[in-house]
């Protein structure tokens, strides 16, 4: 193992800043422009509405002025113009505000201002995620999903299934046939830069006009209503027929052609109809009105769905039939094919048009006698249950890609803002696996403040012993191992100057507590963690495709020297026998002398330098740089010292 060296810093991170920030600069600058638009017009309208107001008045409440009347309209003429070509400017600020918000959130990762990128929202989201116990345990401890995680460094998704699935990849295996082809599709991805600022604001509006797809894709691929209600549908047709014929008797009668107790014998007829509907309508169509919100919203839902499923159209085409990419499959499933996503928001957005008369002030009143002559709910149902028949078995897939393309896209702003991370290198997973990595770093750490090191973990059968004082940077080197695993696994680049590895399985034991109210104590808490960690292990040993990378930080804390150094070499002795590769960190230097441990450890170490300041007073400082060996040293004492809880001279 090489000396440790000091990370350079990267240029490519303050250039993306210097971007984003003008990006920025001229978002501010257009919206400034277009909210002094936006005031000249508020003011001529309302100089047009309140002058059209009192002209009408005037030329209609006095006598002999019946011109100003006619100004009156022409001023309500000119408003209903200003107001026409507001429009516009307003629905450009909106745009102008959902860009802004993005481009803030791309600053808000360069800097690592964790604050502003885990919102509460978000942290709700991603606490709903379904990830299997253990993958949950290192999650928690590699800091992949929480506040201040790899995810927030990396996502730019605001759809839920973009959330989702990013989540999913960055807490899975890291398998090296799908991170290749992700990486393949994130080098294509990354040069793309007006078309993923694009993409980040759409799926923003989406995120916002939609909510959660789940309801949908529930709905879309389960049972129809209707299927056994068909008698609605039966009397939806009757009653549009009843409905025609007593219309034209009403209008035939209204010409004197017939009497007037056949025309009011007609209007009875259509009150008892509408009585009829407007009671199914109470009593009935409850959850067809539910199946409307989820299906379709509003009509702006359902066109939101639509563009972003179109937007595929500025991926890459691929170059024939047989092409398999990753990008090529996500294209052929939201545009090209038969049944595509596209295709089936078009169709929707028809059936959403006329589900939509109930929905606006404006059609309501049109609503109200259509529904209350021919049960216009039903006949929007029967319509929409016909579009959930056709394509029910695509509706799945279409969310799924949608998901693949968001994570992509988040995933390509960390390969064009990092140019001097290195793409992951994958080794067979049968035969010595290790991981080797030159320069890595932690990649949660600012360019300014990261310490970079060499380092390798296995082959199996032998296993990294990180020794070192307190603070000195033995838990850090634990997680650039892993999150730089997590990173290679999602298709990203690595923080690393090289990083080779096999597929990859992860199992921790970094952050444990007890459950008082569970009864659990930290030592009981610590051992189920590390069975958990050892049935991982016995797991990946029956596959032949993955490896397990064990991480395990000052493990068994809470019993005594002797027996904490016995169970240590009993649980690697198991993960060792499952052909599991790892490291353990400990500042127990008793267990780093264990003779069992040494025959298969590699250890090296941290220290701290403590030198006295201008005032004579001891200053403990870190290098964060790794060396061969048994940590020389130990702090606690020291540390102790110096926050004033030192021994004192009597």
């Amino acid at each position: 193992m090489n000396e440790s060296a000091p990370d350079h810093p990267s240029h490519g991170a303050s250039a993306a800043l210097e971007r984003y920030q003008a990006q920025l600069q001229s978002i501010d600058d257009t919206r400034a422009s277009l909210r002094i638009k936006d005031r000249q017009f508020s003011k001529v309208r309302a100089i047009l509405f309140l002058g059209s107001v009192a002209f009408l008045f005037i030329g209609y409440g006095f006598d002999g002025l019946p011109y100003v009347g006619w100004i009156g309209w022409a001023a309500m003429g000119l408003f209903l113009v200003a107001v026409t070509a507001n429009e516009p400017i307003r629905d450009k600020l909106d745009e102008l505000g959902r860009h802004r918000n993005v481009v803030r959130r791309l600053i808000a990762r360069v800097e690592r201002d964790w604050d502003r990128l885990s919102t509460k929202a978000l942290a709700k989201q991603l606490a709903e995620v379904e990830l299997p116990g253990h993958r949950r345990d290192v999650a928690s401890d590699l800091d992949l999903l929480g506040h201040a995680s790899l995810f927030h460094l990396i996502s730019m998704a605001a759809t839920t299934p973009g959330i989702r699935t990013l989540a999913n990849w960055l807490a899975g295996p890291a398998e090296a046939t799908d991170a290749k082809q992700r990486w393949i599709a994130v080098n294509a991805l990354a040069p793309m830069r007006d078309e993923r600022l694009r993409f980040y604001t759409l799926a923003r509006q989406v995120a916002d006009s939609t909510g959660d797809p789940e309801n949908f894709i529930q709905w879309a691929t389960g049972r129809a209503w209707l299927e056994k209600r068909r008698w609605l549908v039966v009397w939806s047709n009757i009653s549009s027929v009843l409905a025609g014929v007593l219309l034209l008797i009403a209008v035939i009668s209204g010409l004197g052609l017939l009497t007037a107790q056949i025309f009011i014998g007609s209007l009875i007829g259509m009150g008892c109809l509408i009585g009829i509907n407007l009671g199914l309508t109470t009593l009935l169509l409850g959850p067809a009105h539910a199946i409307f919100a989820i299906a379709m919203a509003n009509r702006r839902a359902v066109n939101d769905y639509e563009e972003i499923f179109s937007s595929a159209q500025w991926l890459p085409k691929p170059a024939d039939d047989s092409d398999a990419g990753v990008l090529a499959q996500i294209r052929h499933i939201m545009l090209d094919s038969e049944r595509s996503a596209g295709a089936g928001m078009r169709a929707l957005q028809k059936v959403a048009a006329a589900g939509g008369l109930r929905q606006s002030a404006g059609t309501f009143l049109i609503y109200l006698p259509l529904q209350g002559l021919t049960l216009w709910d039903v006949r929007v149902l029967k319509r929409l249950e016909d579009w959930q028949a056709e394509y029910a078995a695509e509706v799945t897939g279409w969310f799924e890609s949608l998901g693949q393309l968001e994570s992509l896209v988040s995933v390509a702003a960390i390969r064009d803002e990092y140019p001097s991370w290195s793409q992951p290198e994958w080794v067979s997973a049968s035969d010595a696996p290790a991981i080797i990595a030159t320069g890595i770093g932690h990649p949660l750490l600012p360019d300014n403040a990261r310490v970079c090191n060499d380092v390798q973990v296995g082959p199996p059968g032998t296993i990294l012993l990180v020794t070192g004082s307190n603070m000195s940077g033995k838990s850090t080197i634990l997680r650039s191992i892993g999150l730089n695993v997590a990173l290679a696994a999602v298709g990203a680049p690595v923080c690393a100057q090289k990083f080779c590895l096999p597929s990859t399985e992860l199992a921790t034991s970094i952050r444990v507590s007890d459950n008082v109210a569970e009864g659990v104590s930290f030592y009981m808490a610590e051992l189920k963690r590390l069975k958990s960690v050892v049935d991982h292990a016995r797991e990946m040993a029956r596959t032949n495709d993955r490896v397990c990378l064990f991480l395990l930080d000052e493990i068994l804390q809470g019993t005594n020297s002797r027996e904490r150094q016995i169970a240590v070499v009993q649980v690697l002795r198991h993960l060792i026998e499952y052909q599991s590769i790892g490291a353990i960190s400990t500042h127990d230097l008793e267990l780093a002398d264990e003779p069992e441990l040494q025959s298969v450890g590699h250890a090296v170490h941290f220290r701290e330098t403590i030198r006295p300041d201008a005032e004579g007073n001891e200053q403990m400082t870190f290098d964060y740089m790794m060396r061969e060996g048994v940590s020389p040293t130990t702090n606690a004492l020291r540390l102790l010292e110096m926050v004033g809880l030192g021994q004192q001279d009597d």
